[in-house]
C-alpha cells in the first residue's frame, strides 16, 4: 500500500489556505493520484479527466498559486519531491519486500522438509534398522519383545516334536534372532535359523524342509 503525505505545514502555508474548498480538494487527491500511479508529480493533459473532483478552474488556480507549474505535456505538482515518495523509492521497498517474502518461503520449504518423529511402535526413525525401535529386538515390528523361540508353541521339549509349521522368513534390512535359540543372524539369511549343528537346529531344519 501506498500513501501521500500531508505535511503539517500545509496548515500554515498561505498558498494553501487561500484555495477554494473545491480547488483544495482536487489538488490533494491529484496528489494522492500521482503517487499512486507513480508519476512522480507529473500529470498529462490526457490525465486530467481522471483526477477526481478536480474543476475545471482547477490546474490554472494551482498554477497561479504556485502549488502547480505548467509543462509541455501537461502539469507538475510543485513541492511533490519534498514531501512524496519517488517512484524510484517505491520500486526499492517493493524489490526489498520481495526479497523477504522469498527469503521467508525458503525458511518454510526447510522446516517443512526437516526430519519427523512418531511415537508408534516400530516407526521410530531413530531405531537402529528399519521396522525397528529402540530397546526391542530386530525385525520385532509389533513392538512386542522376543526370546528366541517359543517353545510352547511349536517345539514340545519333551517328546522333541514340531507341533506348528515353521514360521515363514520375515524379510529385515538388520539382524535378525534364530527361530531355535534366538542367536542373532544376518538379515539377508534366507532361513530363520543360525548355523548350530546340535539336535533341536537338525529337528527344526527338517521340519522345516
Amino acid at each position: 500500500m501506498t500513501d501521500a503525505r500531508f505535511p503539517e505545514r500545509y496548515l500554515s502555508d498561505r498558498r494553501v489556505l487561500r484555495l477554494e474548498p473545491d480547488v483544495f480538494r482536487g489538488w490533494v487527491l491529484a496528489t494522492a493520484w500521482s503517487v499512486s500511479n507513480r508519476t512522480d508529480g507529473i500529470v498529462l493533459d490526457d490525465d486530467l479527466p481522471l483526477l477526481p473532483f478536480m474543476p475545471e478552474n482547477g490546474p490554472m488556480t494551482l498554477v497561479e498559486r504556485g502549488l502547480w507549474s505548467q509543462t509541455e505535456k501537461g502539469w507538475r505538482i510543485e513541492d511533490f519531491e519534498q514531501t512524496q515518495t519517488s517512484k524510484h523509492d517505491l520500486e526499492v521497498l517493493d524489490n526489498m519486500r520481495r526479497a523477504q517474502r522469498q527469503k521467508k518461503a525458503r525458511q518454510r520449504a526447510t522446516k517443512s522438509s526437516g526430519p519427523s518423529f512418531s511415537d508408534v511402535p516400530g516407526d521410530s526413525t531413530g531405531g537402529p534398522y528399519p521396522g525397528t525401535s529402540r530397546g526391542r529386538v530386530p525385525e520385532d515390528k509389533t513392538g512386542q519383545e522376543r526370546t528366541g523361540r517359543d517353545e510352547g508353541k511349536w517345539f514340545d521339549e519333551e517328546t522333541g516334536e514340531i507341533t506348528d509349521p515353521a514360521p515363514s522368513v520375515q524379510a529385515s534390512w538388520g539382524a535378525r534372532s534364530c527361530a531355535v535359540c534366538g542367536a542373532e543372524i544376518p538379515g539377508y539369511s534366507p532361513v530363520p535359523w543360525c548355523a548350530n549343528q546340535d539336535d533341536e537346529h537338525n529337528r527344526y531344519r527338517t521340519a522345516a524342509a
